[in-house]
């Protein structure tokens, strides 16, 4: 029997309606006995990038700030959660990096009780000025999203990204201890699809875990997710056959 693998739970930044009379439950395992303990959290709806598969060159519409939680509604709620038996935690976006303060914020998670783990997923794009302010308040690890290895094309998939960028990102990642590297990479037919293999090698040149995900139908990129998918099976024998590891 295939067991599928275990999401975590994801808690978004913005401000959910109170239910009156909501009972809380607390996670403890799945339908396979595994524990529940890992939490995603956004930080952030924004990003300093336009990427094809996520948001539409314009017209997108962001949560207005008064909406968003504040940095001690966020601790809060990792207080609560740890509770319940929460121990991971990941931060992401949007894009979280843009998000002020995110140092004091990750400090402040790491202190409480009971919070084992704290990482982030980020584009990367400030990750080299950040790094070692973020390793220094205890960050663990990083997930770093990288769709293509030309430049180019880069700059067409992010709308103006430069990739460049992103690889002084990774190697200030690794200079400060933010490992293991995983790097993400969304499959878009007809933009990145012929690059797999490619993707997929940079796990021999280096210590990184490459990550092939499957596009999601996105408000405002419906079109793009349903034209342009690439199921992880096609991805998984692109990678067997250009000798990605």
């Amino acid at each position: 029997m295939t067991v599928p693998q275990t999401g975590p739970l994801i808690i978004p930044a913005r401000r959910a309606a109170p239910v009156e009379g909501a009972a809380v439950v607390s996670p403890s395992f799945d339908r396979f006995g595994r524990r529940i303990d890992y939490l995603r959290i956004s930080l952030t709806d924004r990003c300093n990038l336009r990427c094809v598969y996520c948001m539409p060159a314009t017209g997108m519409h962001f949560a207005p700030k008064d909406e968003l939680l504040t940095d001690e509604e966020l601790l809060r709620l990792v207080r609560l959660t740890t509770e319940l038996g929460f121990r991971k935690f990941r931060l992401t976006g949007g894009e979280p990096t843009i998000r002020p303060n995110l140092p004091d914020l990750i400090r402040a998670i790491k202190a409480l009780p009971g919070v084992e783990e704290v990482a982030l997923t980020t584009n990367a794009i400030l990750l080299a000025k950040q790094a070692a302010g973020l390793a220094a308040a205890g960050l663990d690890r990083v997930n770093i999203s990288i769709d293509t290895l030309d430049p180019d094309r880069f700059r067409r998939i992010t709308r103006g990204g430069d990739m460049a960028k992103v690889f002084d990102g990774i190697r200030a990642a690794e200079e400060h201890g933010l490992t293991p590297i995983k790097l993400n990479a969304v499959v878009v037919r007809g933009f990145n699809d012929h690059e797999v293999a490619d993707l997929a090698g940079l796990t021999i040149a280096h210590p990184w875990q490459m990550r092939f995900i499957e596009i999601m139908p996105l408000d405002g990129v419906f079109d793009v997710a349903h034209e342009r998918l690439v199921p992880p099976p096609r991805a998984a024998r692109s990678s067997r056959r250009g000798g990605g590891r």
